[in-house]
């Protein structure tokens, strides 16, 4: 009777190391399967970040490189006609001096007084 006891008792126990061995097996299958499905999806979206990067690359290049380029160019003409003003004013005033210098000596202390005046008014 003990014999029997026995026997059922370690025949249910291998039944259950089968049981747990199999649900093993099929976890472990499982949690490949969704080990690979996920490795295979952050591959999809390295690729596809890949691509939209690439897509935002030659949109700057296409969009901003241009308007940039335009911009400095600008910028270019700009500081050059600024530079010729200047320069241009610089004569007139070198030939107003030399025609009136006492008219250019008087303007230069008016000036003074005047710029002195309105530091000392911010005070």
């Amino acid at each position: 009777m003990a014999d029997g006891f026995l026997s059922s008792l370690r025949s249910r126990a291998d039944d259950v190391r089968d049981d747990a061995e199999r649900y093993g097996r099929r976890a472990s299958s499982s949690l490949r399967d969704t080990g690979e499905r996920l490795r295979d999806r952050g591959d999809d979206a390295r690729g596809e970040l890949s691509r939209l990067w690439g897509q935002l690359e030659d949109l700057v290049e296409r969009r901003l490189g241009p308007a940039a380029n335009d911009v400095a160019n600008r910028a270019s003409y700009y500081a050059r006609d600024g530079r010729e003003a200047a320069y241009d004013m610089a004569d007139q005033l070198r030939e107003v001096t030399r025609s009136r210098p006492l008219l250019a000596i008087g303007v230069a202390v008016a000036a003074t007084w005047a710029i002195s005046a309105m530091l000392r008014s911010r005070r």
